[in-house]
């Protein structure tokens, strides 16, 4: 009575112990790619061409910010950051925001651009009619760091 139950579970194991591990290289190798945390900075094209530079626009900060248009898609502006030192905040992010950020929170509306790198290429809004506002936010902190206000580019 016992044996056959014993040659069957025997049969059970082997047939586990291949079929198992075949399972999991599959499912190893089906599954998707996770992608990387921070994006690849975008280079400035070697047709973008420099409309404005300052190191003046911040207000705490002292970070070299560029700005570009490219020849091929006129509407279409970047911002590149250089900062001077580490900023020594942490998860900073960039933001396009309409109006000047009041205390430690984000106007109304405000876009996210992305989050900030040094030399990182960020593409602005295309609703630069009036200016408007480069904010850098800490998540970790959820307050602003620092600001830039921005006039109307050519």
């Amino acid at each position: 009575m016992i044996q056959p139950l014993r040659t069957v579970h025997r049969g059970v194991f082997v047939t586990l112990a291949l079929l198992l591990p075949a399972i999991l290289v599959a499912a190893l190798s089906a599954r998707h790619r996770v992608l990387p945390l921070v994006a690849p900075a975008k280079q400035v094209s070697a047709s973008a061409h420099l409309l404005s530079s300052s190191d003046r626009l911040w207000q705490t900060h002292a970070i070299q910010t560029a700005f570009y248009a490219d020849s091929n898609t006129p509407e279409s502006l970047y911002v590149t950051l250089q900062p001077a030192q580490d900023l020594g905040e942490p998860d900073l992010l960039l933001y396009w925001a309409a109006s000047q950020p009041s205390g430690d929170s984000l106007p109304a509306g405000a876009k996210l651009l992305g989050a900030f790198a040094a030399d990182k290429t960020f593409a602005l809004p295309r609703d630069l009619a009036r200016g408007g506002h480069l904010v850098l936010y800490s998540l970790a902190h959820q307050s602003v760091v620092d600001t830039a206000a921005v006039e109307k580019l050519p």
